[in-house]
């Protein structure tokens, strides 16, 4: 028989927040018992350390989770992801939160990931970066062919990202899997009282900064010398040159991947991106439709429902069909490159994001009938708070614990925006717009 255990939704990776009273919580199963996770990129994106995951567990439906931190319970426990193209990456949250109660008893505690299961010819790389965006893991080549890291000893964090890329840039095998596995090890090697000061790096910052440069130099001179960048450019500056479109060489990127924060390496990325593949792909597919944009300055605004309003140097007819294509071909790939591209905090981009999610997903599903504006809390006779103001089926599969990871991830994103609302007289994510403007040559980002 399975044993349930209740442990409650947070939606953001990084410090998530209870919803309050009524929240909504979810079942996991044993920690002890084999789970497989299964990473779903049609219905969850998980391109960008700051986009959440819900995965279905393929052993018991019933459970899902977005952390992987429930692998580390079972040796036999994994997850299964694909790299959907050459340049596709996927990030998982991974959060470790025993560590603190294993120190306050002297345990001292090993985490051990491994990339597994690639496809012959298949090169791909896995990454660990801190709760800051610090690269602390890259996960060294075995004799199989899969790649494997532990965390440093020095790292007493709780939250981490994964981070899965292709490593040689050629075709990805769109149809094998990987797997990564997430394993334990723990040792009781002094009492509790010594563990009370006995705890490095945790509360000194400086100590941890000359840890992370430490390990960054380690793997800069672990490099075979044909991979060593030997130019005088600085992080930032070889981050701008990659933003502007610039397509780097082997030595930079094994550079970035070392130096390079991950928050600021994923801005240049997604901004390079645009250009180099996003946008080329626009102005080809508007071709193929009659509309010819080279010369041609115009501008265009994408809203949280996926409504894409184009202005500037195009006729009328130009525009309208413009509109249509944008909206159902490349809407989600705009606002995606968009988000992942600004500067703005945590807090508002998962506000933006939640909204957006919900907005798009009503607009679709109740062909623009309804709004989250018409979502309303329903306190049932045991107090607990249901989701309602939409179809009767909706909400049936928004409120049951038994519904597959989208509708959860929706649900959390629902209970997000309630709680930031109770916080806040007024909120303004239906007044934002991801915006563009191009030249005729290229396009860039409006702020």
């Amino acid at each position: 028989m399975v044993s349930t255990y209740h442990q409650y939704i947070s939606s953001p990776l990084w410090e998530g927040k209870r919803y309050g009273k009524g929240q909504f919580y979810s079942p996991l199963k044993d920690m002890r018992e084999q789970t497989i996770l299964i990473e779903n990129s049609k219905e969850n994106k998980n391109d960008s350390y700051r986009q959440k995951t819900k995965y279905d567990d393929q052993v018991d439906r019933y459970f899902s989770t977005y952390d992987l931190g429930i692998l580390t319970g079972n040796r036999d426990s994994y997850l299964e992801g694909k790299l959907n193209s050459a340049d596709d990456v996927d990030c998982y949250a991974f959060s470790y939160i025993q560590r603190g109660a294993y120190e306050a008893f002297g345990i001292s505690s090993k985490i051990t990931i491994r990339l597994e299961n690639l496809t012959e010819g298949c090169d791909y790389d896995l990454l660990v970066y801190d709760k800051a965006g610090n690269q602390i893991g890259i996960a060294k080549k075995n004799s199989d062919g899969s790649r494997e890291l532990t965390l440093p000893e020095w790292d007493h964090g709780r939250d981490y990202v994964i981070r899965v890329e292709n490593r040689n840039g050629e075709a990805a095998d769109t149809e094998g899997t990987y797997r990564i596995q997430i394993t334990e090890e723990r040792t009781q090697n002094r009492s509790e009282e010594q563990a009370r000061v006995q705890r490095p790096g945790r509360e000194d910052k400086a100590d941890y900064a000359r840890e992370v440069d430490r390990l960054h130099d380690e793997q800069y001179r672990a490099l075979p010398e044909e991979d060593r960048y030997q130019g005088d450019e600085s992080v930032e500056e070889l981050l701008k040159r990659m933003a502007s479109g610039e397509r780097l060489g082997k030595q930079e990127l094994e550079y970035l991947k070392i130096y390079a924060n991950l928050h600021d390496y994923e801005r240049a990325e997604a901004a390079g991106g645009l250009r180099n593949k996003l946008y080329p792909e626009i102005v080809n597919r508007l071709k193929t439709a009659g509309i010819e944009l080279e010369g041609k300055a115009w501008e265009l605004e994408i809203d949280a429902y996926g409504k894409v309003t184009i202005s500037g140097e195009l006729t009328e007819e130009e525009r309208e069909q413009a509109e249509k294509i944008l909206e159902e071909e490349f809407a989600d790939r705009l606002w995606d490159t968009y988000m992942q591209a600004s500067d703005m905090d945590s807090e508002e981009y998962e506000q933006l994001s939640a909204y957006h999610e919900i907005s798009s997903f009503l607009q679709k599903a109740t062909d623009g009938q309804y709004k989250w504006e018409d979502i309303y809390k329903d306190t049932d006779r045991s107090g607990s708070v249901k989701i309602a103001g939409l179809p009767g089926k909706l909400c049936e599969l928004l409120n049951s614990q038994e519904s597959t990871g989208k509708y959860e991830q929706l649900r959390d994103d629902i209970y997000l925006l309630w709680s930031a609302q109770s916080r806040t007289e007024k909120s303004s994510w239906g007044d934002f717009r991801v915006k563009y403007h191009s030249d005729g040559t290229e396009m860039d980002m409006v702020e």
